[in-house]
């Protein structure tokens, strides 16, 4: 499966422009060099080329992984970082207990064993750790409207995306770790009283006790 996926997403991004490209840059900057600070040794997944991973990677010790095996030599070449080639689908080769924070941003809607990888992640951080991602919002006001329209969430999400995350599901599968926050991020004025709508996207950080 991982040669398939590699191509699949070589082709995807490629085609798309997602070479050094992030949704919501300035944004994830504040938010995850405020939440990681240094000295931390840090797993971050699904990096793709490393646009997202420059945000952290000055004073920490950063690893790297994806399933893109051009965007790893990307990343690999452009930050000088440990990266590894591998199926996020997979259990994830790795020691238990052996990263202080690991980031997923905007993969896990990309993932068909999401729940077993939110476990592997739990595994691999060390007590007190923390996990940082995000992920859209896929019942924001506007794709409901497309819903009661009769279009298909593929069509005007991401052909990529297998999950189509709410706050009530993410909340579900974010369980097993305790506490989370998760934060509602988007421009409409409404998202904080009602992030179930109005909230495009959602944050979280959650802690491994």
């Amino acid at each position: 499966m991982k040669n398939s996926l590699n191509k699949f997403y070589q082709d995807f991004h490629g085609k798309h422009e997602k070479y050094g490209f992030a949704h919501h840059l300035s944004t994830k900057t504040r938010y995850f060099q405020a939440a990681i600070g240094q000295g931390k040794k840090i797993l971050d997944l699904g990096c793709r080329d490393g646009t997202i991973t420059k945000i952290f990677l000055e004073g920490n010790d950063v690893t790297c992984i994806d399933v893109d095996a051009r965007a790893c030599q990307l990343c690999r070449n452009n930050l000088q970082v440990e990266v590894i080639w591998h199926d996020l689908n997979e259990l994830l080769p790795l020691l238990d207990e052996s990263y202080d924070v690991v980031v997923l941003s905007d993969v896990l809607e990309h993932i068909f064993m999401a729940q077993q990888l939110i476990s592997e992640i739990k595994r691999v951080l060390k007590p007190g750790g923390i996990f940082l991602g995000s992920t859209p919002n896929a019942y924001y006001w506007t794709n409901r409207i497309k819903m009661v329209q009769g279009i298909d969430l593929v069509e005007y999400m991401d052909v990529t995306h297998v999950h189509f995350f709410s706050l009530d599901s993410l909340k579900g599968s974010l369980n097993v770790f305790s506490p989370t926050e998760i934060i509602p991020y988007g421009k409409h004025s409404l998202r904080a009283c009602y992030p179930k709508m109005f909230a495009s996207d959602f944050f979280w950080k959650s802690e491994k006790r």
